[in-house]
Formats: structure tokens, sequence, C-alpha cells
């Protein structure tokens, strides 16, 4: 009795314990998310959503600027925003076409990741470079952004030159400056409030919970497994309950998160979803890729189970017939 019910404990943690280990290498891992999701840079849809959104964005510059010119100028300025935006299409495709885009895209999400799990895990907040914590508010740092786009419009007038331009970087804005801009003396001009601080308690929270109940599951799934095996009096057929149930539920979860990942692509906007399609699948082969061979390995355990038992039971007749006679 106590072995089928840590029998049955065993095929309910299994795929649990599956869905946790993919969770704390893949989700909360920094460098499990970035191997993930590296190679959706390569993608071509990714490429192509990634040069419409960049090429969109210039457009509207274009355009804004056009309308700030005077009359006389429009005719020309529009000519020569034609121009500009081709050059700006044809280098953005060569950008996301290079291994240089696979690295920014790379760097990017670590960096992403990182300041996410640290905000969640509260070491970050007031020693970040791009986030902080002051007067109660969790706010975004602009100056490293700032100093970020002019390091790289100097690597752009540096290759345009042909001569090495370093643009300085910004240290702070005067309080003047960021009165004449924003209308306050405040750190308006450098920082971006997001959220009160606070607000990081409920999710530091289930972050915590999180990873707690993610191990707890792990420990609980393997002492499900010992304890079946040791409290069995017919150890071979626990053992292939336990693989027939394990592999049974792996089986389910597998149809479940092949049903999750459609639905999910289904959602999105119709121009997104080769996108979402690409960056779900990344995601997720990890977890599908260890419950497959879970399921593979059931069925050896079951087939090599049974037919071992099969031997001992013709053995074992064979021996009885011998001693009859």
């Amino acid at each position: 009795m106590v072995a089928a019910a840590l029998a049955a404990a065993f095929a309910v943690l299994l795929p649990a314990s599956i869905t946790s280990a993919w969770i704390r290498g893949t989700i909360l891992s920094t460098s499990g998310y970035v191997a993930a999701v590296t190679p959706v840079a390569a993608s071509p849809a990714v490429r192509a959503a990634v040069r419409d959104a960049v090429a969109s964005q210039v457009d509207a510059v274009l355009s804004y600027a056009e309308t700030a010119l005077p009359p006389s100028a429009r005719g020309l300025a529009g000519l020569l925003g034609t121009g500009l935006a081709g050059v700006a299409r044809n280098q953005v495709s060569q950008l996301v076409a290079s291994q240089a885009f696979q690295r920014l895209w790379a760097d990017a999400n670590r960096l992403a990741h990182d300041q996410l799990i640290g905000v969640l895990i509260g070491v970050l907040i007031g020693d970040s470079e791009l986030v902080t914590a002051t007067g109660g508010q969790v706010a975004l740092k602009l100056l490293p952004l700032v100093n970020d786009v002019l390091h790289a419009v100097s690597g752009l007038l540096s290759a345009m030159t042909g001569r090495a331009v370093s643009l300085p970087p910004v240290i702070a804005i005067p309080a003047a400056a960021c009165h004449a801009i924003t209308g306050t003396a405040s750190s308006a001009c450098t920082q971006i409030r997001l959220f009160p601080a606070a607000a990081l308690a409920g999710p530091r929270h289930a972050y915590r919970l999180l990873v707690a109940v993610l191990s707890l599951v792990l420990m609980l799934t393997t002492l499900a497994f010992a304890g079946a095996l040791a409290a069995s009096p017919r150890r071979r057929r626990t053992l292939l309950q336990l693989t027939i149930g394990g592999t049974l539920t792996v089986l389910v979860v597998m149809t479940a998160v092949s049903w999750g990942q459609a639905s999910l692509i289904d959602r999105a906007a119709p121009r997104y979803q080769a996108v979402t399609s690409v960056i779900v699948h990344a995601l997720t082969a990890g977890f599908v890729t260890t419950t497959a061979w879970c399921v593979a390995g059931g069925f050896a355990i079951t087939a090599s189970a049974l037919l071992s038992g099969a031997g001992a039971g013709a053995g074992g007749t064979a021996g009885t017939q011998t001693r009859s006679v």
C-alpha cells in the first residue's frame, strides 16, 4: 500500500520536477536564458521584424524633421529624407544579417535578464548602473543610456570619416539646463520613475516562494522514487509502476505544453506570429528535449523490466519441470 502510494506520488511529481528543472535552468538562470534565446537572432522572421521596426522609427523621425522645416525647404527635405530612409534601411538590413547583431542580441538579453533577476532578489537596487531606488521610487537612470548612444555614434562617425572620433561622455546635467528642459530643477532629466519601491515586495516574495517550491518538488520526487522501491516487496513490479506511471504523466504534460505553445502563438498579432513562434519554441526547447528523453528512457526501462521478468519466469518454469522429471 505504501509503495503504491509513493509510486502514484512519483508519477504526479515527475512532470512537475522536469518543469522545475527547466524553470531553474532556463527561466531563472541568466546563462540558461541567454543560451536559449541567442539562436533567435539568426531567425529570418526575427531579423525582418527588427528591420521593419527600426525602419518605421527612422521614417517617423524623418517625417517629423520634414514638417519642422520651412515650406520652401520641404521639397528638398522630402527628396533628402527619401534618400536617407533608403540608406538607413540598407544599413539596418546589413546590421541584422551580421554577427554583430547576434552579439548585440545576446548582450541585450543578458543585461535585461540579469537586471530583472537582480531586482527580484534585491541585490541591484541602489548598486545597478541602470536602476536605482531613491525617495521610495524605483527609477531608470538615463545617463548610462545616453552615454551608450554617444559611444555608438562615435563609432559610426569614426567609420564614416576614417578618423577616430570620440564624443565625451555626459557626467551630469546642470540644474539650470534641466529646468529649461522640464521646468523643474530636480533629477527629471537624468531619471525616469518607474514604480514605487514598495511595489517590489510582492514580486520578490513570489520569487523566493517559487525558488523554494522548485527545490522542494525536486527533493520530493527523488524521495518518492527511492521510498517506493525501498518499501516494496516486489521491486520489479514497483519499478514498472513507477516507469509506466511517470511516462504517461510526462506524455500528458508534453501534450499540454504543445497545446499551450500553439495557443500562445495564435494569440499574438498576425504580423508577429512568426516571431512569437521562434521565441516560444526557443525557450521551451530544453523542456521538450528533456521530456522526450524521459519518455524514451521510460519505454526502454519498461521493455527491459518486462523482458527480464519474462526470462526469469521462463527459467523458473523450466527448473520446476526438470525437478518433477
